[in-house]
């Protein structure tokens, strides 16, 4: 393997590890990031390190400020929060709606594998359960935007994906539970090739999911001081508004479960 390829899969390493500490609060909300302190834990040198900072400072999970480097960005105040699930209802129930058009028997076989996993992953309360549980719903979510066949899309679902995921680490008992009866909901549709139905089931779900997040990490901080980046911020605001053919459907089923 030449040095390019191996510099870019050890850069890509070095982003997919910062990420997920990040994402799971092993780096704290808010804390400082020593770029020497965590290139030794990672055993790298400092340069792969910064170019995933670089990249993570455009994802908004951490911030940038002159002479005083990193911090892990805050959480997500009401407002950004709010803002999320909008740009998320604007396009996940259309990338669902793709995923039932577009998918395959065998995809569809993935899909239920991860459902499987998160029914046999034992809610004890701790937080390492938690974490393998998020894993597969967040593994769930992207696997059907992948079925859509829309790359930028998958790209921009998996940013906002790792914003919610910080206030899923608040979840109290049976929420688990409820997020996977309705991703079920959801495969249903899917294996039906339900266009419709799967957009609108997404849409129920991302619904319930942002009133589950709310209620469980109550009150949710009222500033939150460079939260994302301008970058990233203009990158969410740029997105395309979905076309009136895309508008999400209502759920008729929601009041079965």
């Amino acid at each position: 393997m030449t040095a390019a390829p191996q510099r870019q899969m050890l850069a890509e390493m070095v982003y997919d590890s910062i990420r997920r500490r990040l994402v799971d609060h092993e780096i704290e909300p808010g804390s400082k990031m020593n770029i020497n302190t965590l290139a030794q834990e990672l055993r790298v040198s400092p340069t792969p390190l910064r170019e995933a900072l670089a990249r993570l400072e455009a994802e908004g999970l951490v911030v940038k400020r002159s002479l005083a480097g990193y911090t892990a960005a805050p959480l997500l105040n009401a407002r950004d929060l709010d803002e999320l699930f909008e740009v998320r209802m604007l396009l996940e129930p259309a990338v669902a709606a793709h995923a039932a058009e577009r998918s395959r028997h065998e995809d569809l076989g993935q899909l239920a594998e991860q459902l499987a996993e998160m029914r046999r992953v034992r809610d004890d309360g701790s937080r390492t359960t938690l974490i393998r549980y998020l894993h597969h719903d967040a593994l769930f979510h992207d696997q059907i935007a992948a079925l859509s066949g829309n790359g930028l899309l998958r790209i921009t679902l998996a940013r906002l994906h790792a914003h919610a995921h910080q206030y899923r680490l608040h979840f109290e008992e049976g929420m688990a539970e409820e997020t996977r009866l309705e991703h079920e909901r959801i495969l249903e549709a899917l294996r039906e090739k339900d266009t419709e139905t799967a957009a609108a089931r997404m849409g129920t779900h991302l619904r319930r999911a942002r009133a589950r997040l709310v209620g469980a990490a109550d009150p949710l901080p009222r500033v939150a001081e460079d939260r994302m980046t301008t970058v990233a911020r203009h990158r969410l605001t740029a997105l395309p508004r979905p076309a009136a053919s895309l508008a999400v459907p209502h759920d008729t089923t929601a009041r079965e479960g």
